[in-house]
Formats: C-alpha cells, sequence, structure tokens
C-alpha cells in the first residue's frame, strides 16, 4: 500500500471513531427506510463506512447484541446481495471501502462472474514451510517426488508410444485445495495419495511454501514461474453452499480466488479466458461445456518460462534426425552443447540449468536395450532422485545433442488417481462435508480431474505451463571418458527445482511430430 492509501486509510479510520462509539453505545432503533439503504451499511444510518465493517465482523464472532432490538444488522449488510449474512459480506464490504481509497485494477479478462475474493489477504500469521535446503523436509521432498512418478507411470501406460507431459505441481496444488472440503475416509486417501500420509494441515503449509519459493526476487536471474488458483461455485445455494472456513484455508494457503458463477457459457468463457491468462495465453482454454450437476470448479494455473544460463548460439543449432518410437525417422534441430553428464545402470542422461541455476532441466536416455515403454515401467522415485542429485556430485561433460521440440497433451486423470490410492473421492459416498454446508443432504464428490500442459523447447530456453481443473458434481458417479549423447530416438524428460530436486514437470518424448 503506497503512502496516499495511507493517509486515506488512517482519515477513514479517524473520521469514522464517532460513528463506531456512538453506534457500539445507542440503542434507539427508528424505522428503516427502505428506500434509501446503502451497500454495506450495517449500522442503519444511512452511510457506508469502517464502523460499519467494525460492528459487522464483531457480530459475525458472536456478539449478538450490538443490533438490538433486532439482533442481526441492517439489511444493507447483506452487501454481496446473496440473501444472507456471512462473511462474504465482509469480505465485500473491504473491497467496498478500499475502492473509495483506490479503485483496485479489474482482471483483463472480465469475467462476468463475481469475484468475493479480489484483494483479500490470508489469516495473520498463517505462512507457509520453507523449502530452501534440500536435507530438510524430506519427507515432503519424498512425497512429492513419490507422486511424480506414480503419476507419470500412470499417464504414459494409457497411452504408450505417445507424448507425455504432467505437471505434479499444478495437479497436487488443485487437488490439495479439494482436500481441504474433505472428511472422514475421503481425506485419508487423499492424504495418502498427496502427500504419502502427511496431514492436510501440514501439507497446506508445505504446499504455500513451495509455492513462495517459486517467486524471482532476482534483478538478473531470466526465469519466472507463476501460480494461480481459483474456485468456482454455481450460484444456486440449492445445490451447494461453500463453507467460509474451506474459502478461508484455500486463501490462506493457496492464494485462491473464490468466484460466484451462474455455470451458463459465460461462466466457460470466464474460466478459459482465467487460465489462458494465468498461463500467459499457452493454454488458451481448459473447459469445452458445463455439465447439469457440475456445481464446482477448483482450478489451477502454472507458467512457465526461463532462458537457458548458457544459450545455445546460431551455429549450434543443425539439421538432425529423431526415430520415433513407431519406427518412423523424423527431421529435427538438433542443438549442440556440453553439459553435465549423469547416468545410472540403465540411463545416460544431462543436466542442464537455466538462468539464476533456480530451475533445471534432464535429459534421461534408456540404454538402447530397453524400450522406453519399459524404462519408464521400472522407474522408481528413488531412481529419478538419485539421478538429479548428481547434479551437486558429479563434473563429468558430455558432447551432447538436443532436439527442439513443442508439444501440448491433455489428459482426464480420473482413473490414475483411482488407482494410486485415492477412489473414494470419485464416488458418491465421497465425504466433502467440510466444503459445502448442505453436503449431508446434498453429497457432492469430484466428477473428473482434466489436465493440460504444453512446452517449448529451443536454443533460448524453455516455455511451460499447465492447467488442472477439479469439478466437482453433486450427483453419484462411477469410480474410475568423453561421452557422447544423441537424443535422437525417444527418451524422458524434466523440470526440477534445483534446491529440492522436486520436478514440477515431467514427460517423455515418443516423436517430433
Amino acid at each position: 500500500m503506497n503512502f496516499k492509501k495511507i493517509i486515506a486509510g488512517a482519515a477513514a479510520l479517524t473520521l469514522a471513531i464517532p460513528a463506531i462509539s456512538a453506534s457500539l453505545t445507542s440503542n434507539a432503533t427508528p424505522p428503516i427506510d427502505s428506500n434509501n439503504i446503502v451497500s454495506g451499511d450495517a449500522n442503519i444510518d444511512y452511510v457506508f463506512n469502517l464502523s460499519d465493517i467494525v460492528l459487522f465482523q464483531r457480530w459475525l464472532k458472536g456478539d449478538k447484541g450490538l443490533f438490538t432490538p433486532h439482533n442481526e444488522p441492517g439489511p444493507g449488510a447483506d452487501a454481496n446481495n446473496d440473501g444472507k449474512f456471512d462473511v462474504f459480506d465482509l469480505v465485500t464490504m473491504r473491497k467496498l471501502l478500499i475502492s473509495n481509497i483506490a479503485s483496485a485494477p479489474e482482471p483483463s479478462f472480465a469475467p462476468k462472474a463475481q469475484n468475493l475474493c479480489a484483494g483479500i489477504k490470508s489469516s495473520p500469521g498463517t505462512s507457509g514451510t520453507a523449502l530452501t535446503d534440500a536435507n530438510n523436509d524430506l519427507e515432503f521432498i519424498n512425497s512429492q517426488t513419490k507422486f511424480t512418478i506414480d503419476l507419470f507411470k500412470a499417464t504414459y501406460n494409457e497411452n504408450k508410444g505417445q507424448n507425455d507431459l504432467i505437471s505434479p505441481y499444478s495437479v497436487v496444488q488443485a487437488l490439495g485445495m479439494t482436500a481441504n472440503g474433505a472428511n472422514g475416509k475421503t481425506l485419508e486417501e487423499m492424504e495418502k495419495v498427496l502427500g504419502d500420509g502427511i496431514d492436510i494441515t501440514s501439507l497446506n503449509r508445505y504446499l504455500r511454501g513451495q509455492r513462495e519459493s517459486t517467486v524471482n526476487t532476482s534483478e538478473w536471474a531470466k526465469w519466472s514461474f507463476s501460480t494461480a488458483n481459483s474456485i468456482w461455485a454455481i450460484s444456486d445455494r440449492t445445490k451447494i453452499q461453500v463453507l467460509p472456513s474451506f474459502i478461508q484455508n484455500c486463501v490462506d494457503y493457496y492464494d485462491s480466488e473464490f468466484y460466484i458463477a451462474l455455470f451458463d457459457e459465460s461462466t466457460v468463457n470466464d474460466i478459459n479466458n482465467w487460465v489462458n491468462e494465468k498461463t500467459n495465453k499457452m493454454i488458451p482454454s481448459i473447459l469445452d461445456h458445463i455439465e447439469p450437476d457440475d456445481v464446482m470448479y477448483l482450478i489451477n494455473a502454472v507458467a512457465f518460462e526461463a532462458k537457458w544460463d548458457e544459450p545455445y548460439e546460431k551455429y549450434m543449432v543443425n539439421n538432425g534426425k529423431f526415430t520415433a518410437a513407431d519406427g518412423t525417422e523424423q527431421d529435427a534441430e538438433m542443438m549442440s552443447s556440453y553439459e553435465q553428464y549423469i547416468s545410472d545402470d540403465n540411463t545416460q542422461g544431462i543436466i542442464k540449468e537455466y538462468s539464476g541455476r533456480k530451475y533445471a532441466f534432464a535429459a534421461l536416455l534408456p540404454d538402447e536395450s530397453i524400450s522406453i515403454d519399459k524404462y519408464i515401467d521400472e522407474i522408481t522415485s528413488e531412481k529419478l532422485n538419485s539421478l538429479l542429485k548428481q547434479r551437486t556430485m558429479t563434473y563429468e561433460k558430455a558432447d551432447t545433442k538436443l532436439p527442439k521440440f513443442k508439444f501440448e497433451y491433455e489428459n482426464e486423470l480420473n482413473d490414475e488417481l483411482i488407482d494410486m490410492g485415492m477412489p473414494t473421492a470419485f464416488t458418491y459416498g465421497a465425504d466433502f462435508s467440510n466444503m459445502s454446508a448442505i453436503a449431508d443432504n446434498i453429497p457432492i464428490h469430484i466428477g473428473y480431474v482434466k489436465h493440460k500442459t504444453f512446452i517449448d523447447l529451443d536454443e533460448n530456453g524453455t516455455k511451460a505451463a499447465a492447467a488442472t481443473i477439479v469439478a466437482m458434481k453433486n450427483e453419484s458417479a462411477i469410480a474410475m571418458p568423453e561421452k557422447e549423447i544423441v537424443f535422437d530416438r525417444p527418451f524422458v524428460f524434466c523440470i526440477f527445482d534445483t534446491e529440492t530436486n522436486i520436478p514440477i514437470f515431467i514427460g517423455a518424448l515418443n516423436s517430433l511430430s
């Protein structure tokens, strides 16, 4: 907040103190003039100011005697016009007060849906668990590497021989928000899959700390990594009534936006425009249509862009060939350089760092005696972690030829997540009572988890994006010496955090077409 805002806020507080004092001590209750109701006016003085926020916040905390004899605020306190008094009215009041001081910037995609959390910060004292040392927080680090490998193997096995690219980081962010609404067996299964048994409170702190570590504070490192989370709920309160405690957790730990929407064609456009903006236009859309029983979407969007620490010069890029998984030979632009060599009993690979060295790219080429399918089938989290750790342990160089490549990927992850150990969340018996106030009468469950990714790797660096959408439904569902390495055939690759070795993207290149 700049100096002018501080002065304006202080002035508003000074002017409001007498009004607050008068409101707290007065028992007079003149008739309400319905023709002059002001949005946000909780104390029925036909003026909206800081005193209304103070009184309404105390009323929400249980001090019902503030508005005697009615024991409730005036009709203007229903600031978001949803027919009830709750924390979302307090959010809207704060926005109204801020807009009187200085108008907040509007999203460039101008959604028709109403964002009830715009400008709202996390609760005081809320913090994430910092992940700055790969030797600390091993429980979380190992759990994320395990999740990466389990999900990667599951998605690859669904379409063997095809290109594959997932962002486990994006999927965990979206499902982490979702898990805050789960309870009982549903929550236990989600905790086991997402964090290998880490409880949701600890997982929230770890995921916030991981997200905070993706912010580039350097003035010279040429990389950016942005994460955005949002929740979209249908405006029909007979289908879902989102609990304020659930939204608060999502704001506190995931910096989430919360939209109330009609769930019509305008909502499809709003969500796709939101994803397009948050992925720097790398993923233009993720939602084709809204199904009749969809009541909520929990969405994560990730955009990663980084320049190589040592870019390729023009003379280092030459024509070559790449043999696809089906045996066809394809033309390729091969980038030549000397890179750090890593290996194990059936792998030769390289690590190439991005500017700032916070993130790095790893390419893993199986021995010619083993197919890419068999290699991925046998890979483990321990094997991947051991290879990536060699970044700080070995200094051997390899003469490398790496193809430029660019592709998109899309998959629905229901079957994979069910097989990984969280089937209950996808069934009518799911318990999301921590998400909706009417979940006991109108049960909700995960209808589908849709994941889209994009990558463009060339001589300058890498652009990659991911979007994950978790659709909640309220109807039943059916569960489901100098080395030389030429990457001229299928290989596995990943982009990982060099401080923790946690992959944020992982994929397999089987074809350049």
